[in-house]
């Protein structure tokens, strides 16, 4: 689920590191609005019903911190390494993931990671199928035969001004983060479609990803509000092989989303995100999303896309 990882740590993004192991228990989930297709160049989809998807995961992290101090000046003294190890269940995938942090100054982080899992596919619900060009469909894959994977190197940009300026009101957080990653299946020849935890039209390929967020944290239940910009694409469009041009293997998703935070006690904290998104628009009218890769792709669409929530629990 995009971004809810991110999510899970930013109301604890100011806090100050200590030496020795963390652990935490992240559970998410998300309520996807149905959206009348429309055809043409960018243009707003109004919702068009209540329902269109559930989503749900939960993630088990074990966080150990190493102190680096890397001078004696305050912008220097608080540098640490960062080791995750993370258990992501959902009800038709399972994956394990390792990451690594960096944390040189209170405001850059650059992190690299990686991930492997699989997946099944159970009432309806597609954890791990590949695309049949000639049915126009997703046809199950065998669970643990093929293996989703990831590896990822990530730059962050953090800065709260209250480290600049005293008070409990005076809490501006900005966050950028660019994230370079590689993601692929195996058992599946590059150009080849395929579909992980719920989200299809996937290629093998390297893709990019930025995350933005603009928000003000405040001493109450309520920590924060704020906007969140996600901008996520294919840098080579040819990883979509046959489609390649008609598809535009290189589109841009990009969400914006309003955030609110909620910090329930010292060891929880609930995130809430209202998403519009802009995906691709198709140049005729279709009832079917699996008939979209044979599609011809025409511009963008923009359309409410979901309610997520992002639940954290520190042990």
């Amino acid at each position: 689920m995009r971004s809810l990882k991110f999510l899970a740590v930013l109301p604890f993004a100011v806090a100050s590191a200590f030496a020795g192991w963390e652990y935490s228990l992240v559970t998410n989930g998300a309520y996807y609005v149905e959206h009348e297709v429309k055809t043409g160049d960018e243009h707003f989809s109004a919702p068009s019903g209540p329902y269109d998807g559930l989503e749900a995961l939960t993630r088990l992290d074990a966080k150990y911190t190493i102190p680096t101090p890397l001078g004696d000046h305050w912008l220097l003294s608080g540098a640490d390494v960062e080791l995750w190890g993370s258990l992501e269940l959902s009800p038709v995938t399972l994956r394990p993931m390792v990451e690594v942090d960096f944390t040189p100054v209170p405001f850059l982080v650059f992190g690299a990671g990686a991930s492997i899992g699989s997946g099944w596919n159970v009432l309806g619900f597609e954890g791990l199928t590949k695309y049949d060009f000639e049915t126009q469909d997703y046809e199950n894959l065998t669970p643990f035969t093929h293996y989703f994977y990831d590896l990822w190197a990530s730059a962050t940009f953090q800065f709260d001004t209250g480290a600049l300026i005293e008070g409990d009101w005076s809490h501006v957080v900005m966050v950028a983060s660019y994230k370079l990653f590689y993601e692929a299946l195996t058992g599946v020849d590059d150009g080849d479609i395929w579909q992980w935890q719920e989200s299809a039209r996937k290629a093998n390929g390297l893709q990019y990803s930025f995350t933005g967020v603009l928000g003000y944290q405040m001493p109450m239940t309520l920590n924060m509000v704020g906007l969140m910009l996600e901008m996520e694409g294919h840098l080579d469009k040819d990883d979509y092989g046959p489609v390649a041009q008609s598809f535009d293997g290189d589109f841009t998703t990009t969400a914006i989303s309003a955030l609110t935070s909620f910090k329930l006690s010292d060891k929880n904290s609930l995130t809430v995100l209202y998403t519009f998104e802009r995906e691709r628009s198709y140049s005729q009218l279709h009832d079917d999303e699996d008939q979209e890769p044979l599609l011809h792709v025409t511009g963008g669409e923009w359309s409410f896309y979901r309610v997520a929530l992002s639940w954290k629990h520190k042990f």
